[in-house]
């Protein structure tokens, strides 16, 4: 039987986790327990939380600032056999926990499974996509081995360009949904209806609760636990392992209070990847090369757009993987 704890690491967003948990309080299949891991400078209520949502077992738990810490003390807490990592401004379809526990049930040796997680695009619609729209910015990310996350097949080419695009298109295909030669994630292939990848946002998703006991979250990363994802996900044995159905859906809302501003947040997430990048041993020294030779890619972007701060980040970036720092950016 599949039991399952959802874990809510949450950071001053009262309204937003009430969402969250409201949407769990729909589910047509609930979460045995509830359990918030609170840093917020105003304690969340729990009494009130329970009376708002009566048909699930809610336990609040204060902590310091630390997405990763918080996160290692709900799993500690959990009694379920499958911990719901949730983040706090995620909203469930009602149909969530059901289709992933019974996917589980059916299926053998499943350490971890999400649902397609869907934010808003720059035409305020929800997708889980990243798209490249064309052959040229195709080959600009397979040049400098940058992250791919749509379907590639799906590009529109002409006949000269697709001498350009077919040996790409290949390459891709062959490596699957791992990682580019620089470390980023590759996902091109979103077949329905569950499709596995080496990596992905896991803010919704459900994992063995005792592969977390024994693999818990870096607490070394900061506060906002920003490339916490990744290094969990090099963890496990199975590669790629985690399974993403397409049928159910989580939308990511990317509330902004105790969001890092987006040069900061980009520093610290490539500092991270060469973090753990250097602990693993799925790469080595031409990986590294690779990752330098991407973010130079990004800065010759960033110069042509005129995006100096950006630039100037890349190029501290860079440096700084030379001399091997680690993700600390003190």
């Amino acid at each position: 039987m599949i039991t399952v704890s959802a874990i809510i690491p949450t950071y001053n967003r009262p309204e937003s986790l009430v969402r969250t948990i409201k949407s769990m309080a729909q589910q047509n299949k609930l979460p045995e327990e509830v359990i918030v891991i609170d840093a917020s400078e105003s304690q969340i209520d729990e009494n009130l939380l329970k009376e708002q949502f009566p048909l699930l077992k809610i336990k609040c738990i204060k902590s310091t600032p630390s997405v990763c810490l918080q996160r290692n003390i709900g799993i500690r807490e959990a009694s379920g056999s499958f911990i719901l990592l949730c983040d706090d401004d995620i909203e469930l379809h009602e149909d969530y926990i059901f289709k992933i526990s019974e996917f589980i049930k059916n299926s053998d040796n499943i350490s971890v499974v999400s649902g397609l997680v869907l934010e808003k695009n720059k035409d305020d619609n929800w997708a889980h996509e990243y798209p490249v729209n064309s052959v040229s910015k195709l080959f600009w990310k397979f040049i400098f081995q940058q992250t791919i996350w749509c379907e590639i097949q799906n590009i529109k080419t002409s006949f000269l360009n697709r001498l350009i695009y077919l040996p790409i298109r290949a390459f891709y295909l062959k490596r699957k949904n791992t990682y580019t030669l620089a470390g980023w994630p590759l996902i091109t292939h979103f077949g329905p209806p569950v499709f596995k990848t080496a990596f992905y946002g896991l803010g919704a998703g459900m994992i063995k609760r005792e592969w977390l006991i024994a693999n818990p979250f870096d607490e070394t990363l900061d506060n906002n636990g920003i490339g916490e994802n990744y290094g969990l996900a090099l963890g496990f044995t199975e590669f790629p392992a985690i399974h993403v159905l397409t049928t159910t859906s989580a939308f990511h809302h990317k509330i902004d209070t105790g969001r890092l501003p987006q040069q900061e947040a980009y520093f610290k997430r490539v500092l991270a990847l060469n973090y753990f990048m250097s602990k693993s041993k799925t790469f080595g020294t031409i990986n590294k090369i690779f990752l330098v030779w991407s973010l130079i890619g990004s800065l010759i972007v960033f110069n042509f757009k005129r995006k100096r701060a950006y630039a100037r980040v890349t190029r501290k970036l860079i440096l700084s993987i030379i001399r091997d720092r680690s993700h600390k950016t003190d």
